[in-house]
């Protein structure tokens, strides 16, 4: 555990949060008079946040800006009514907690609602700090919030190590020059990007 800061994506990664993005999605697909999606297809489009998901399914952006708070609504309601943990997940942070790692979430998720989840599956405690796209004014893939991230745990970008499952999560540790390891259980999407390395399971995580 050569590390000493790790940052964690949060759906996809510690989260299975597919279930309840999905239902949100196709409710609000439907007020708009639009055709529900298979859960897969919306899978493809989890991990940039609600306009890149929504910008996905409606293939257009006319009804964009109402779709996203129509989502946005519907999700607040019911954020945590199917989502859990992955495998795992709890028993590598206990592990890296008393090992004194700096552990952290940065997701593009609106950060009021990653911290409602994280309290609610009862591992907030673990994480030094909870970061969103508001937090500075940026989102993954911009080094922004990882660079600001590391700072305030006072751990250098090349003792730090970013897990994620999408290219957003693997360009931003690119761009802020840490390893990146890929969550392979997640919603995988990677267009063109090569993770420092590729996890199978969460266990995995104490090995690198």
């Amino acid at each position: 555990m050569r590390f000493e800061g790790y940052i964690f994506d949060l759906d996809g990664t510690l989260i299975d949060s597919l279930e309840d993005i999905a239902s949100a999605a196709n409710k609000t697909l439907k007020e708009l008079g639009f055709e529900e999606k298979p859960k897969e297809e919306i899978r493809k489009y989890i991990g940039s946040g609600a306009r890149e998901l929504l910008k996905g399914l409606l293939k257009d952006e006319n009804n964009l800006e109402r779709a996203i708070q129509i989502f946005k609504s519907y999700y607040a309601q019911e954020p945590i009514k199917h989502t859990k943990l992955f495998n795992g997940a709890k028993e590598v942070l206990e592990l890296l907690k008393s090992k004194n790692k700096k552990i952290a979430v940065v997701s593009n998720k609106p950060l009021e609602l990653s911290t409602i989840i994280l309290k609610a599956l009862n591992v907030e405690h673990y994480f030094e700090c909870i970061v969103g796209p508001e937090t500075y004014n940026e989102r993954k893939p911009s080094p922004v919030p990882i660079l600001k991230t590391l700072a305030q745990l006072n751990v250098h970008p090349e003792n730090a190590i970013v897990i994620g499952d999408t290219y957003a999560d693997i360009e931003s540790a690119k761009n802020s020059y840490c390893k990146s390891a890929l969550a392979s259980w997640g919603y995988v999407k990677l267009k063109d990007t090569k993770p420092d390395f590729i996890l199978k399971s969460f266990y995995e995580i104490i090995d690198l």
